[in-house]
């Protein structure tokens, strides 16, 4: 390993250790649950680990899979527990948090593989759960919302219908250099472009494909919720929500000006995130109440 490697190396163990120390704090789950469990699932590379929610009037709606942001290389099940308790509680549903391999010890598609594996097993549970059967809700922040799209795509264009909603919280759309690089110094895109460029090497290069460029037709109703100033994708995001709803797709726009990328993490210091997270659970709710 190089001078520089170690280094990165360093600076991404010690980002994930501060990360989990801000993040992952108990007190900031929300309150009154009926159930929370940790699961294990396996997975194509070992066992990932996963978190079920379960409001005490939980509804027999389809069970929400979410995968956590964290740009790839970051955050676990832990670092998003605030987000899935409360998006639980305020959906009276039930919500399975799954983990994933990150970069760069996992190279893109390895986190593919491991949501593949997660909505497998969530397909397989869900009824045992007592969430409806034959169907799910998709959702994920940022890079988890990405892997949350793909995968509703995926499923959808094999069995249509079986993903009925996603939830995609400030997602991540793409992580090509071109198209970041056009609006570097407006939007507030610069760090997020240097960011984007170290997603996009410790993955393997430009891997992924833009969330713009794929046939939408497929995806289910959607609910997209994004920040302000602060949010460096919201510029994407507005051109996502404008190709589903050019393919047909129903979406649902929640939009935040004081909210910025990762804020929803902040339960325990944020009105704005708490607010944030009971309105989309109430759009979720209200998506199956119809």
């Amino acid at each position: 390993m190089s001078m520089t490697q170690s280094v990165e190396s360093a600076i991404l163990a010690q980002t994930r250790r501060g990360l989990r120390t801000l993040l992952a704090v108990p007190a900031a789950r929300a309150a009154g649950l009926a159930r929370v469990e940790d699961l294990e699932i396996a997975g194509p590379g070992g066992p990932l680990r996963a978190r079920y929610y379960e409001a005490p009037d939980a509804e027999p709606a389809p069970l929400m899979v979410y995968f956590h942001g964290g740009g790839f290389i970051c955050c676990d099940i832990d670092t998003h527990d605030s987000i899935c308790s409360w998006l639980a509680k305020s959906s009276r549903g039930r919500v399975l948090s799954v983990g994933y391999r990150l970069a760069p010890e996992s190279r893109f598609p390895g986190q593919i593989e491991d949501t593949r594996a997660a909505c497998a097993w969530a397909f397989q549970n869900a009824q045992r759960l007592g969430a409806a059967p034959y169907k799910l809700v998709l959702a994920g922040d940022s890079a988890g919302a990405y892997l949350a799209a793909t995968m509703t795509l995926e499923i959808n264009r094999a069995t249509p219908g079986a993903i009925a909603l996603q939830v995609l919280l400030y997602p991540l759309v793409h992580i090509q250099d071109s198209l970041w690089s056009q609006e570097e110094l407006r939007n507030f895109r610069f760090l997020g472009r240097v960011a984007v460029r170290y997603i996009a090497r410790s993955l393997g290069g430009e891997a992924l494909p833009s969330l713009l460029d794929v046939d939408l037709t497929a995806a289910p109703p959607t609910i997209v919720a994004g920040g302000g100033a602060m949010d460096p994708v919201r510029s994407d995001v507005k051109a996502f929500v404008d190709a589903l709803r050019r393919a047909g797709v129903e979406v649902t726009e929640k939009k935040y000006p004081m909210l910025m990328h990762g804020g929803l993490n902040f339960t325990n210091y944020s009105k704005t995130a708490t607010t944030a997270l009971q309105e989309v659970g109430e759009l979720v709710r209200a998506a199956f109440a119809r």
